[in-house]
């Protein structure tokens, strides 16, 4: 029976909290990470589109205040 592929864990703790990327994006260099997110944002990739979008709307206050 083979094995099922777990993606790469990537840990990282910042004062309380404890951040966990599972992603094989993660083995890639900075720079090499900067250009995979660069070249999906060309080709449209709605998946990558979503998680800015949801990025930005952290940062989003109210429009009524």
């Amino acid at each position: 029976m083979e094995e099922e592929k777990k993606p790469f864990k990537y840990t990282k703790k910042s004062g309380n909290t404890t951040l966990i990327i599972h992603s094989d994006l993660m083995k890639l260099t900075e720079e090499e990470r900067a250009q995979w997110w660069e070249d999906e944002i060309k080709k449209g990739n709605k998946k990558v589109l979503a998680i800015i979008e949801a990025m930005r709307n952290c940062y989003r206050y109210p429009k009524d205040k």
